[in-house]
């Protein structure tokens, strides 16, 4: 227990000096969009850049790890897309609710967790989170709200998707390490300290700016949505990672590193995308969003202490 305290409890702390600077006014909560995007846009990049770059591309791409959280994303959006559509709501609600319980905060929780617990492979695992996340969730999301909304035809929509995910930063920045895997080269010692001065700072500023964001949110719209989306994704994603990577080991797939076995399920048990209420709000589900996204941030910081224990009592950590 003391293991497990010991690595969130910095985590805990950082966010919540976050919130109170923030609800002290020492801050703006404005102010977190503009550290929110230097995060997502910058720092984050150049650490999984730093990360891939150094590892060979086998450490990287890890099928049995990326196939578990694929696989346990998109089981989770199905089930929760079809089962808000069966309650009766709007495809927009049913798409960001999908979202909320598939979608996990890879760049801004999971990455200073995993710094903490297994340093060496931190950012391999997220890279491989995010991986999935640019790649497959966030696009796939985007394009059912289109969808919903009907505008511009089926090609159009294809196209944009497929362009916005090749020009993210996350994805540049692991091509742009793949590329000099390649090639062989590193680069010059001068640009390597200063990318390496940047990527440093991600961890902090994330989960500091995860703190100013929760100032002044409250939680609004349809609590008996919100709480299926959190408790969907904080205790049955885990849940279902756990069966899922002992599954694929079981038919063949290559067996997982003990780090980055207890890392694809913690993973799976981290709150959902910080950027959640963000991509809503266009679509009429910011309320919602937002609500899922600060109680799954909340309530993760007791159930994913309880996941920790429950990996160690399995021998998993």
């Amino acid at each position: 227990m003391l293991h497990v305290l010991s690595a969130t409890a910095p985590i805990f702390l950082v966010v919540g000096l976050g919130y109170l600077l923030t609800r002290r006014g020492m801050f703006k909560r404005a102010d977190m969009t503009v550290l929110s995007t230097y995060v997502v846009k910058v720092a984050l990049p150049l650490l999984v850049f730093v990360n891939v770059a150094g590892r060979s591309a086998a450490e990287i791409f890890q099928p049995t790890y990326l196939l578990t959280y694929a696989l346990a994303s998109m089981v989770m959006f199905a089930l929760s897309f079809g089962y808000a559509r069966v309650r009766g709501r709007s495809a927009f609600r049913a798409t960001f609710m999908a979202m909320g319980m598939g979608g996990t905060n890879n760049g801004f929780i999971g990455f200073p967790v995993f710094l903490i617990l297994f340093a060496e492979s931190a950012g391999a695992a997220t890279g491989m989170g995010m991986l999935v996340d640019n790649i497959l969730i966030i696009p796939f999301t985007l394009f059912l709200a289109d969808q919903a909304d009907g505008e511009g035809g089926l090609v159009q929509r294809l196209v944009s998707t497929v362009r916005n995910v090749l020009l993210h930063p996350m994805v540049l920045a692991i091509i742009a390490a793949l590329v000099l895997q390649v090639v062989d080269l590193t680069l010059p010692p001068v640009l390597d300290r200063s990318v390496r001065l940047l990527a440093q700072t991600s961890s902090g500023v994330a989960l500091f700016t995860v703190g100013g964001m929760l100032v002044g949110l409250k939680i609004r719209g349809e609590l008996g949505d919100i709480v299926t989306t959190v408790a969907g994704k904080l205790l049955v994603m885990p849940a279902l990672a756990i069966v899922l990577v002992t599954l694929l080991v079981a038919l063949g797939l290559p067996g997982l590193a003990p780090q980055f076995r207890a890392a694809v399920v913690l993973t799976s048990a981290l709150p959902t995308y910080a950027v959640l209420p963000a991509l809503a709000e266009p679509y009429g589900e910011k309320d919602v969003a937002t609500a899922s996204m600060m109680l799954s941030t909340l309530v993760s910081f007791l159930t994913l202490s309880g996941w920790m224990v429950a990996l160690r009592a399995m021998g998993w950590m």
